[in-house]
């Protein structure tokens, strides 16, 4: 009865585990002691209250408020700086001003938005209110504006191992100039071939030219021999992509597992979502050498050889049999 008891609760406790990580827990940034929270302004156009998502009109002259608690015994010293939006490599939106800007982005968050301050101390178990300033002119664009207010903890190097610790916070900004854009494009720019050793890759590069966040993109990948579209000898799938506005999305389709041999090929993509559906096709050629350096120098036979190297085994098949046959008889 005991043991049936103790298993009962072996059980129940089992079951109650994943509900754990349900449980709602405040914006800490990596467990450091402070927590950042949007003020939520009166033109927030969603019933959202983790980021800032508002409506502007093309002149805008707004401020928003961020506030930093600080929940430690210890007072922290944090610095704001703004961020703007982009795609990373793996389809996903993030933040930062260290990235390839596209030429159709007109607009930047780091560049019509202002802090009112870039660093602030906050005291023990005290918290403080940092302004965003939107002041600007904005003309001929209509659409979304896409960026984030980064508050980062600032602590001292540790000089003895060389590491500087510091926790980080993003609240993003979305701000809807006017109306949202009713454009929904998504251009293929091109590919790069890399044969480097470490890479060996399809370096692909897109295009998002709207000022609209482009989401649930589906796209595949498939290479086939020129003038053989049926024989597909390797193939990828990307699900869920989203693109930032007026942004440039650079995927790596890594070919280390493909062993393509030298010779000409296609890249076939295909776009697809609620509004895209787009395909386009791409040339690429490996010579020689690129393929002995894609295969660790080991030069894998083309088709050509594979003859040739079948012609030279018969030869030498029937030449051993006829000697045998020769020796047989003699």
């Amino acid at each position: 009865m005991k043991k049936n008891r103790c298993s009962k609760w072996l059980i129940s406790l089992i079951l109650c585990l994943p509900f754990l990580f349900f449980l709602p827990t405040k914006g800490l940034a990596n467990n450091s002691g402070f927590y950042v929270t949007p003020v939520i302004p009166e033109n927030q156009l969603e019933n959202t209250v983790d980021y800032f998502n508002i409506g502007v009109p093309a002149v805008m002259d707004q401020t928003l408020e961020v506030v930093i608690a600080n929940e430690s015994s210890e007072p922290k010293t944090v610095q704001l700086s703004l961020l703007d939006g982009m795609t990373t490599k793996d389809g996903t939106i993030s933040y930062d001003k260290k990235h390839t800007y596209d030429d159709s982005q007109k607009y930047r968050i780091s560049k019509i938005a202002e802090l009112e301050q870039n660093e602030i101390t906050i005291g023990p178990n005290n918290s403080a209110t940092v302004k965003i300033h939107l002041k600007y002119d904005i003309t001929d664009f209509f659409g979304t504006i896409l960026g984030a207010v980064n508050v980062t903890e600032k602590e001292a190097s540790n000089t003895e191992v060389g590491v500087n610790n510091s926790f980080a916070y993003n609240i993003p900004i979305k701000i809807r100039v006017a109306e949202e854009s009713k454009e929904h494009r998504l251009n293929y720019i091109g590919l790069t071939f890399n044969s480097e050793k470490a890479k060996q890759s399809l370096d692909l590069m897109f295009q998002n030219p709207d000022p609209v966040i482009l989401r649930n993109i589906s796209l595949s990948f498939n290479i086939y021999k020129k003038d053989k579209p049926s024989d597909s000898l390797w193939y990828k799938e990307m699900k869920e992509v989203e693109l930032a506005p007026n942004s440039l999305f650079s995927p790596e389709l890594s070919l280390t597992e493909a062993k393509l041999k030298a010779g000409k090929y296609v890249l076939k993509i295909v776009a697809k979502s609620d509004v895209i559906d787009r395909s386009w096709e791409s040339d690429f050629t490996i010579s020689a050498s690129e393929e002995r350096s894609m295969n660790g120098g080991v030069e894998i036979l083309s088709e050509s050889n594979h003859w040739w190297l079948a012609i030279f085994a018969a030869i030498v098949v029937l030449g051993g049999a006829g000697y045998v046959f020769y020796k047989k008889k003699t």
